[in-house]
């Protein structure tokens, strides 16, 4: 992630003013939302140690941004290259 989208790219840099390409290379051009993804097989890797009411409330939750993030302004998302 760091490699594709930078420092800035990675934590929602374009929300605060910063120029970030649309990057569609792997993993972004072929999974939908490939950071939360991660982050969620990440989670499911821990149900052998972490209670599972934890670890499916955490999974809501990025469920939920995925959701919010669907729906936002276009305008405050980065901007594909030309």
């Amino acid at each position: 992630v760091y490699q594709l989208l930078g420092e800035a790219g990675t934590y929602y840099g374009v929300r605060f003013g910063k120029t970030i390409p649309w990057v569609t290379e792997f993993p972004f051009g072929v999974i939908s939302d490939p950071q939360y993804v991660g982050s969620i097989m990440s989670l499911l890797g821990c149900l052998s140690w972490v209670p599972f009411q934890y670890i499916l409330l955490w999974i809501i939750g990025y469920v939920f941004m995925m959701r919010v993030e669907s729906n936002e302004d276009q305008s405050t998302r980065a901007k594909p290259l030309n």
